[in-house]
């Protein structure tokens, strides 16, 4: 595979022993050039590289040991002989313990299962003869106890149950210690903000020691305990705050955490000795030589603790390139002898190795190792062998869903087919950092990062996309609208052209006649992909361009603590801020329409679908009547303070018994207010999300009938936009957020996503690389906004789309060829879409009316009574209805893996068993394959 050309190896050498890794200056690497081409995402043909779908190459260094899952916790046994690792939950091939022959890098214990769904924290008895393990199961946070065997393979012994946190709900413990008595255990006790104590000859929770918000990690130094606390010190009067999972978290107006605090604890009486300020969302620490370093995720720093004072007597700045923005997220670190210290950097996949000599002396970047991805902890072995923990591993490489259809037989990738790893990398030479660091910047397309963002030309001419952010451009308004939980195949592949496999298309043109009539008259992007993997991170990435360490880690355990698929939880919020934050920052305009709202409530009684399908009828002139809830009774909330005044609160939240159609009636309204003002903001973003459906609960419309909804509701505000004076200088761009429910043959985050404007190219078929990131910076680009982070600070924008030959031609809607109204349950909802007759050709097409019929077919005719199966299917989806609809709605709160099930058997029949299922199976059947576990959302 080609890559980008090397730089003299003697210069980077000469370069890092000046204490600097800066590899170029802009007008040596004046052109812009992005390394992604068109390569697909996972492992590259001819060459060690894995494509993520977060713009970054993964190269690790070292010898890799691959296994299903993602593993959040790895220790190295007393005789240095094998490794634990834990699997942050259970589904596609990861459950429990691995254990790994470190003399041969192979595994010796596979998948040793502890009856838990989340995981995370491991610990040795110093004799080596037992492993501790943390997870939960349900809502009970649990310690699992193991026997060691002499070549290091495990067997359970005991489990030990932990009461419910003083909030309720789980406890969710988390990382794990033998206390200095070693007749104890200390755990982390994170929604309990507390450490507890247990007895290990009793099995009893003895003490629980308050400390700060959300404590993550735990570290000995004697008979003294250090504890980091990713949500800070305790709120005071006059605080502002936002909640996380029960505990409410000082924060910043941007709605991220404010401070972060280490808490140290006397264990001779399990006292709290002192409250430590440290940097923002601090994760795992290190002892050595009397200083306790600590790893701060969420400001790019590690804080170095004096443990005879117990005061930081020294802040290293986690910048590894000069002037870098934040984004590394260091995570963990290790000090590999007296005088060099790894930082594992999360969301650069990598390790920091940095020469260390005191904490009076300035610390050296000596150089960088690439890891795997989403490097999440670190230990060493008796080699002085660095290991690592990647969390994230190589991506959707997992186990595939094999499908064969009228003897065609393709493979279905989903987004949590996740395959981790762990790295043994030998003790760092001089050589390897030289190799390292520029492995390390090609990866992370540093190499571009500081000529792409040079600054502003002055006396530049108009265009569509300016080459420098801050230079003018034609584009003065952008509309980013987000949609929920489609990949590419289930939409397009029923394309003829493009990277597309029609025997996964669930929702064709019949469908989605908007999205392939957008798609074939703007760009199809057949090589999109979305960085997160549900709703809990896919969000924070569409609006975020990043995810933050705890959240990333709170997917991987399946989202224990708290689940914000549309805002939510303080600790999600990176402190580099959302894009409408950038916005506001540089003095431009931003208004928002449902994204990152958390409720939707009113006075009056909510109703159902068709109470709020009414209303959109009415809306729209096609009835007359009242409306059941006049607008503004109800208003749309948000956790996130710097959000809530650009909210324009009468647009729905997420919420299945509201049609797409209304939210489209109620975005019309303020519209036109806009163009008969002359004052549309800078940015519009929305959230329209039925795209996401439910099921096949009574009551709802069909999976069908709710994604025609939401591709009838994007092509009417497109055919609205391009209609409007703003036309001539706006952009559209619309993504999904996620795109877990449901297979591709590519990759499981591949998606739909469109760029529509005059200034773009009409239709193509775009095959480049792309993921939101290039999105956010698009946006940022055009609307002169410098990045947020190092992720779309490297981004490129997506310039080769644009062109400055505009074509005004207006977009005028594709009509809905299938009822809207069709509900699930009644006479031939089960059936595949079919078409309606078409109307009569119009100057501009209408929406066929409520109750139009469904064309008749044979399968109309002929159709049975529904099924046992598909009443036991309508029976599960009817019980998570709560999950759709009303104050708990909240996408992908349902479980995935059940979802796609039921959507599967509604779009292709009930007759046809699911990807990589011998049979059609039940929910009961379904819930037991391992997947079924995830993303298993907090209830807490």
């Amino acid at each position: 595979m080609k890559r980008i050309g090397k730089i003299s190896r003697k210069k980077l050498a000469a370069l890092l022993s000046l204490g600097t890794v800066l590899l170029g200056t802009s007008s040596v690497y004046a052109n812009v050039w992005n390394p992604f081409g068109s390569y697909l995402v996972g492992r590259q043909a001819g060459s060690d590289a894995v494509l993520t779908p977060v713009n970054q190459f993964v190269t690790p260094a070292g010898q890799q040991v691959e296994f299903g899952g993602n593993p959040m916790s790895m220790k190295v046994h007393p005789d240095g002989k094998t490794a634990a690792v834990i699997i942050g939950r259970n589904n596609y091939g990861g459950d429990g313990i691995n254990i790994v022959d470190l003399s041969t890098g192979t595994l010796i214990n596979t998948n040793v299962t502890l009856k838990l769904s989340h995981m995370w924290g491991l610990a040795y008895s110093p004799d080596g003869k037992e492993l501790y393990a943390t997870g939960s199961s349900g809502s009970t946070g649990k310690i699992v106890v193991m026997t060691v065997a002499d070549n290091g393979v495990v067997t359970v012994k005991n489990t030990i149950n932990l009461p419910l946190a003083q909030v309720g709900g789980n406890i969710n413990p988390q990382d794990i210690v033998m206390g200095p008595d070693g007749k104890t255990l200390l755990v982390v006790l994170n929604r309990d903000n507390s450490l507890g104590v247990v007895d290990l000859a009793t099995g009893q929770l003895t003490s629980q020691i308050p400390v700060g918000n959300a404590p993550t990690s735990v570290i000995l130094n004697g008979t003294t305990a250090y504890v980091t606390n990713v949500g800070g010190r305790a709120a005071q009067p006059g605080d502002l705050t936002v909640n996380s999972s029960g505990t409410p978290i000082v924060a910043e107006p941007t709605g991220s955490s404010a401070t972060g605090t280490v808490s140290v604890i006397d264990l001779t009486n399990n006292t709290l000795k002192k409250t430590v300020t440290v940097g923002l969302q601090p994760a795992r620490m290190t002892v050595s030589g009397g200083y306790v370093f600590v790893a701060n995720t969420n400001s790019d720093t590690v804080s170095v603790i004096d443990s005879k004072t117990d005061e930081v007597v020294q802040t290293i700045n986690v910048e590894p390139y000069p002037n870098a923005p934040k984004g590394s997220a260091p995570n963990a670190v290790k000090m590999i002898n007296d005088h060099q210290l790894a930082v594992s950097l999360g969301r650069n996949n990598a390790l920091a190795v940095y020469d260390w000599k005191g904490p009076k002396a300035e610390p050296r970047l000596a150089g960088l190792i690439p890891t795997a991805w989403f490097p999440v902890d670190i230990d060493m072995d008796s080699s002085n062998r660095l290991l690592v923990a990647n969390a994230d591993g190589l991506g959707s490489l997992g186990p595939e869903r094999k499908l064969t259809i009228q003897g065609i037989s393709v493979t279905g990738h989903s987004a949590y087919a996740q395959q981790g790893s762990i790295s043994l990398i030998p003790s760092p030479t001089v050589k390897d950092l030289v190799r390292g660091t520029e492995e390390v910047y090609k990866n992370n397309n540093w190499f571009n990062a500081l000529s792409q963002n040079d600054k502003p030309r002055h006396n530049k001419k108009p265009v569509a996309m300016p080459e420098r952010i801050g230079e003018p451009s034609h584009i003065k308004h952008v509309f980013y609208i987000v949609k929920e939980n489609r990949t590419y195949d289930q939409l397009h592949g029923d394309m003829g052209r493009g990277n597309s496999e029609p025997a996964l298309t669930q929702f064709g043109e019949n469908v989605t006649p908007n999205f392939h009539k957008i798609a074939n008259t703007f760009p199809l992007l057949d090589n999109f992909y979305i960085s997160g993997i549900q709703s809990a991170s896919g969000h924070q990435w569409v609006m975020q361009a990043t995810n933050t360490d705890y959240e990333d880690k709170e997917t991987d355990v399946a989202n224990v603590r708290s689940y914000p698929g549309g805002a939510g939880d303080s600790l999600a919020y990176a402190s580099t801020g959302h894009l409408w934050d950038n916005v506001l920052k540089h003095n431009k305009t931003v208004v928002n329409f449902g994204e990152d709202t958390t409720s939707f409530t009113g006075p009056e009684n909510k109703g159902n679908w068709t109470d709020w399908y009414n209303d959109y009828l009415i809306l729209s002139g096609q009835k007359q009547g009242s409306l059941h809830v006049p607008i503004g009774h109800y208003e749309a909330k948000t956790d996130i303070p710097s959000l809530d005044p650009i909210t324009y609160k009468p647009f729905p939240t997420f919420d299945s018994s509201i049609p797409d159609q209304y939210r489209y009636e109620i975005f019309k309204q303020k519209f036109e207010e806009y163009v008969k003002n002359d004052n549309l903001p800078n940015l519009v973003q929305m959230w329209i999300m039925n795209d996401h459906t439910a099921g096949t609960a009574k009551n709802f419309p069909t999976p069908q009938a709710q994604v025609a909804d939401n591709d009838l509701a994007l092509g009417k505000i497109v055919d609205l936009i391009s209609h409007s004076p703003y036309w001539k200088d706006s952009l559209i761009v619309v993504t999904e957020d996620d795109a877990q429910n449901g297979l591709d043959h590519v990759d499981g985050h591949r998606a739909p996503a469109y760029l529509i404007s005059p200034w773009i190219k009409k239709g193509i078929t775009d095959s480049h690389y792309w993921t939101v990131i290039n999105m956010v910076r698009t946006i940022e680009q055009i609307l002169g906004l410098q990045p947020m982070n190092q992720n779309d600070a490297a981004a490129s924008p997506m310039s080769e789309l644009f062109t400055d030959k505009p074509d005004f031609t207006p977009y005028t809607f594709e009509p809905n060829r299938i009822a809207l109204d069709t509900m699930n349950g009644t006479p031939g909802s089960d059936q595949p879409a079919v078409p309606i007759t078409p109307a009569p050709a119009q100057t501009a097409p209408q929406p066929q009316p409520a109750s139009a019929p469904a064309q008749e077919t044979k399968d109309n005719q002929d159709h049975k009574p529904m099924s046992e199966l598909e009443k036991l299917w309508s029976d599960w989806s009817d019980t998570n209805k709560d999950h759709f609809s009303g104050k708990n709605a909240s996408p992908d709160k349902v479980n995935a893996n059940m979802l796609n099930h039921v959507i599967w058997y509604a779009t292709k029949g009930f007759d046809q068993p699911y990807p990589g299922d011998s049979k059609v199976l039940t929910p009961d059947e379904a819930a037991q394959l391992p997947e079924s576990s995830a993303p298993s959302p907090a209830k807490n």
